[in-house]
């Protein structure tokens, strides 16, 4: 039976059975074996494959350079978030498209232009400035690629490069400057007048009807946030050292060993003025003998713009050894006359702090909270094992807590964390960072994870209860409704005298009749340009309107205050278009990487890329 088996198999009818099983199952399963990327594939483009390799090192250069600007590394989800994946993949399907077009065109570098173009990287240099090769294996080694990968790396920069210097010295057409030119520099005036909330405020309440329409219409404004209440431990070494008594004989000895500290020598408050004229010379000299101030001899001889202020110094911290001489020689309040490198000067103290030490008394609180704080420190990994295993045995952690001196607190908190201000023994500037951890915490966790601050700063929290957000009703936001529906009425009676008054001003009405009607005043603006008026009286938005139409335009726009400004283009006033505009250098300074990206998506729309979606969720650690 078996033999007749192997004879079938030889025979040319089993082969053609056998073909057509295969094609077959390649109709339905083959693709996936043979078409699909490999593990060590990211992506493909066209017919580039992005290794796994080159991802990782382009990926986590951004991840490197996410945590120096963020100061936190990103988990896979944030970095998603943040596109840093789809950045790195981009860039390396634009160099993946290049590389296939350099192909086609037979772009490249010889091996000689390579060995040439590392000789001279100075990276490679050695001690003697030149190429050294334990230089460049190590600097490889350190970076991560193999000497195969890394020329590989600079062929395909090589292979860039030439498509990019199509690019190079590519201007911007004159016309395309002259239209930059006078869409910068092109100016508006206007007359126009403002219309103020305080004269169209509405005062009257709505109907319940009003209301209730306006409430249900517009129930996303009113509703609570979730609110969390906690139960919070900061354990810090100040908080563990405020119930710390420190000895006077310990003060007394921290105070002996460290008396250098509290030792102060002579400081003097220095001012000089220098006197180029014989005339103010004399003036000086005269005062100085009349024991006038130096204040009023500096008002009278109008030298104040040329005074100069040393600030208070010691002789130490003085390098001019005549300034020195007579600066430490005045007693508090006079002044002298030396000789300079540019002339005379007058030399004034100004004031005198003596040289002396601190007493105890003076420095007895402060050496007592530092012994504290050092006794704390100390004290801070035992009281934080206590909590944890208070934690751990689920217990309440007051007892601990009373234990080393420390406070609980029991809050309700919204994410703006507003009632951290409460909390007395946080860190300044952790409320942020605290409130963000609590409302990351599960609802579900037994024990919820500890805030870490810093080095010694620790906050455990308690998760007692959380109050989801929810729609508020009629009568619980009540005051807020009718506030904000009158808000909106006063918007709407301003909008509707703008949009009467424009409407006139387009049927021929004169402004000045149409504002005096108002009661308002109307203004004639000075020439702007798109941004406004240097002083503010007209804004960007005001601006933006008026240049949206010619020579007698109206129009009108609400300003960041709230104002409504309707306006008349008074009159347009050309550029000069060979002036040139930071509009038009910046079009043209970008030019050619405009163009140079352009091309490139040209490339990747013919290109499209395919992903390794395994791949890559497990590199950017979503798995």
């Amino acid at each position: 039976m078996l033999d007749n088996l192997r004879n079938f198999g030889r025979s040319w009818i089993a082969k053609v059975l056998l073909g057509i099983l295969i094609v077959s199952v390649a109709g339905f399963g083959i693709p996936s074996v043979f078409l699909d990327l490999n593990a060590n594939t990211v992506a493909r483009v066209g017919d580039q494959n992005i290794s796994v390799r080159d991802f990782s090192r382009i990926y986590n250069a951004q991840l490197n350079q996410f945590a120096q600007q963020t100061g936190q590394m990103p988990t896979g989800e944030q970095a998603m978030a943040y596109g840093l994946p789809g950045a790195a993949l981009n860039r390396l399907a634009n160099d993946a498209a290049l590389a296939q077009l350099a192909q086609r065109l037979d772009l490249g570098a010889s091996d000689a232009r390579l060995a040439q173009l590392v000789r001279q990287d100075p990276a490679f240099a050695g001690a003697l400035g030149t190429f050294d090769r334990d230089s460049f294996v190590s600097v490889l080694r350190q970076a991560g690629y193999s000497e195969t990968e890394y020329l590989n790396l600079q062929r395909r920069t090589a292979m860039r490069e030439q498509i990019g210097a199509m690019f190079e010295g590519v201007a911007l057409p004159d016309v395309a400057l002259d239209i930059a030119n006078a869409y910068a520099n092109n100016r508006r005036t206007v007359d126009y007048v403002t219309l103020n909330p305080v004269l169209y405020t509405v005062s009257e309440e709505p109907s319940e009807a009003e209301l209730a329409t306006f409430f249900e219409e517009n129930q996303s404004l009113f509703r609570t946030g979730e609110t969390r209440r906690v139960r919070l431990l900061p354990l810090t070494p100040a908080a563990l050292a405020e119930n710390i008594e420190i000895s006077e004989d310990a003060i007394s000895a921290e105070y002996e060993r460290t008396i250098d500290r509290y030792v102060s020598v002579e400081r003097r408050t220095i001012t000089q003025v220098p006197l180029a004229s014989d005339e103010n010379i004399a003036l000086f000299e005269q005062g100085a003998a009349d024991g006038r101030g130096f204040e009023d001899l500096v008002a009278e001889a109008d030298l104040a713009d040329e005074v100069v202020d040393l600030g208070s110094r010691t002789r130490a911290e003085m390098t001019d050894p005549a300034l020195v001489e007579a600066a430490f020689g005045l007693t508090e309040g006079d002044f002298t006359l030396i000789e300079g490198p540019a002339g005379q000067r007058a030399v004034w103290v100004s004031q005198i702090e003596p040289a002396g030490t601190q007493p105890l008394e003076e420095v007895r609180d402060e050496i007592a909270r530092d012994l504290a704080l050092e006794e704390a420190r100390a004290l801070y990994l035992d009281a934080y094992d206590a909590i944890e295993e208070a934690r751990a045995a689920f217990l309440p952690v007051d007892e601990v807590a009373a234990q080393y001196g420390l406070d609980v607190y029991e809050l309700e908190l919204t994410r703006s964390g507003d009632a951290l201000s409460e909390v007395d023994d946080l860190p300044d500037g952790a409320d942020g960072q605290v409130a963000q951890s609590i409302f990351s915490a599960s609802e579900d966790a037994n024990i919820t994870p500890a805030i870490t601050l810093g080095a010694d700063e620790t906050v455990f929290f308690e998760l007692l209860e959380v109050v989801p957000a929810r729609d508020q009703t009629l009568e619980e936001a009540r005051s807020e409704a009718v506030a904000a529906w009158q808000e909106l009425q006063t918007d709407m009676a301003m909008t509707e005298t703008a949009e009467g008054m424009v409407s006139q001003l387009d049927a021929g009405s004169d402004i000045f009749a149409l504002a005096a009607e108002q009661g308002l005043v109307p203004q004639a603006s000075q020439p702007f340009g798109r941004q406004g008026t240097d002083d503010g009286a007209i804004g960007p938005d005001v601006a933006r309107s008026a240049f949206m139409g010619p020579e007698g335009h109206a129009g009108y726009a609400t300003t960041p205050n709230g104002d409504v400004v309707v306006f008349q283009v008074t009159d347009v006033i050309e550029a000069d278009v060979s002036e040139p505009s930071n509009v038009s250098q910046a079009v043209a300074q970008g030019f050619a990487d405009t163009l140079s990206t352009g091309f490139v998506a040209g490339l990747r729309t013919d290109l499209p890329m395919r992903i390794n979606q395994e791949a890559l969720n497990a590199l950017v650690g979503l798995e």
